[in-house]
């Protein structure tokens, strides 16, 4: 059987249509519902029992480090969470911010690495910077190196951007900022399950990311990788139970050595063993074998579009500077109305841009993605280019 055959053998029933969403939301592989449901129908016959709690307690663990060897981490580097923006924020509320300082965000970022910075603006006064991001790296990385100076603090960047798919240059980003003594935390958001992730390669001081896209996991699973060395110098601005290895009675408390700190409370702990479920799959498969799926279809995809007169791709054309995205565009023609049209028409599911550009619509690869969908897709926007709207 081949890949697309593989993973389509597990996948729930799409209702005829054809799903080019992984980068928002991914569809579930059936096994890996049945390991979340197998395990919270497990913890349910009494958590506070014994061998339930202790089997839970073992499996969060197995999934720390299932996680951590999928980027090239320690487990003592691993925070588990519910997204990517959770671990945006441990990291932005975990600094010691002063009135002046500033970080370095890009034009292309997720609300969720937009947002939290805003919301430091308004209690310590930090400057928010914006590198534009150019499909030629080097222009890029000039921008980067202007806007980087004595105050800068953090530079908070997206690894992919959702925006155009671009991959952005990671370790020359972290050379560059290192250099100035200046941490780098990546959103991986739109990287993590799509391309191959090294973060000791990246050299980067955090990596945040989520299970419910191109890994497809459950939503409400994904990581924060804290660098060893910036485990003390974070401050935990938020903590509770299982953040300590001790505390009394008196306000005296010694928080964890590793980046587990970050936890606390109650967690779903059936949803992180689907995440590990997930990542099982596509260990099994091959890792590799996923990343060169991946990349073919979506080179295919973009030999495709160039062949509608009128798409205008905006994404680079080279695979080795983009990932699972492809994003382009129609002069004229609304992203909303577009998508509205064929979703309605095709069954054809895509998603408009419309928070960077009122034409701009972004189709996300998978290796479930098949020719069949992608000659839907290229049907509808053929009908759309000659009929528009209709």
């Amino acid at each position: 059987m081949s890949l697309t055959s593989d993973v389509q053998s597990m996948m729930p029933d799409m209702d005829g249509f054809a799903y080019f969403q992984t980068s928002g939301f991914s569809p579930k592989l059936n096994p890996t519902i049945d390991e979340v449901i197998r395990w919270l129908r497990f913890q349910s016959r009494g958590p506070a029992l014994p061998f339930v709690s202790d089997k839970i307690q073992e499996l969060s663990h197995e999934t720390r480090g299932k996680v951590a060897s999928t980027i090239n981490a320690s487990r003592e580097e691993i925070v588990l969470t519910e997204n990517t923006t959770i671990g945006i924020n441990i990291v932005a509320n975990g600094i010691d911010w002063q009135p002046g300082d500033n970080v370095l965000l890009s034009t292309h970022e997720h609300p969720g690495n937009r947002l939290t910075w805003y919301n430091l603006t308004n209690r310590y006064n930090v400057e928010l910077r914006y590198a534009p991001l150019y499909n030629d790296h080097t222009k890029t990385l000039e921008e980067i190196d202007k806007l980087i100076d004595n105050r800068t603090r953090l530079v908070s960047l997206s690894n992919v951007s959702r925006r155009t798919g671009l991959r952005l240059p990671g370790r020359a980003i972290c050379d560059l900022a290192h250099k100035k003594q200046v941490p780098v935390l990546y959103d991986g958001a739109q990287s993590f399950g799509a391309i191959p992730i090294d973060v000791r390669e990246l050299n980067c001081d955090f990596y945040s990311f989520c299970g419910h896209k191109y890994t497809m996991a459950p939503q409400g699973t994904g990581g924060l990788f804290i660098r060893n060395d910036r485990i003390e110098w974070l401050k935990p601005s938020w903590i509770g139970s299982h953040s300590q290895k001790s505390f009394d009675h008196d306000g005296s408390m010694d928080l964890l050595d590793e980046a587990k700190r970050f936890e606390f409370a109650t967690r779903s702990v059936p949803d992180q063993v689907g995440f590990g479920k997930a990542l099982d799959i596509w260990k099994e498969l091959g890792w590799e074998r996923i990343f060169n799926g991946i990349e073919t279809y979506t080179d295919l995809m973009k030999k495709e579009l160039q062949k509608i007169p009128g798409v205008s791709i905006e994404t680079p054309t080279a695979y080795k500077d983009s990932s699972g995205i492809v994003t382009f565009h129609i002069p004229g023609i609304n992203s909303e109305k577009l998508t509205e049209s064929l979703r309605d028409r095709e069954k054809v599911l895509v998603s408009p841009l419309d928070e960077f550009s009122p034409e701009s619509t972004r189709v996300s690869t998978h290796v479930f993605n098949t020719d069949n969908d992608l000659d839907r897709l290229t049907q509808g926007l053929v009908r759309i280019t000659n009929d528009g709207l209709t």
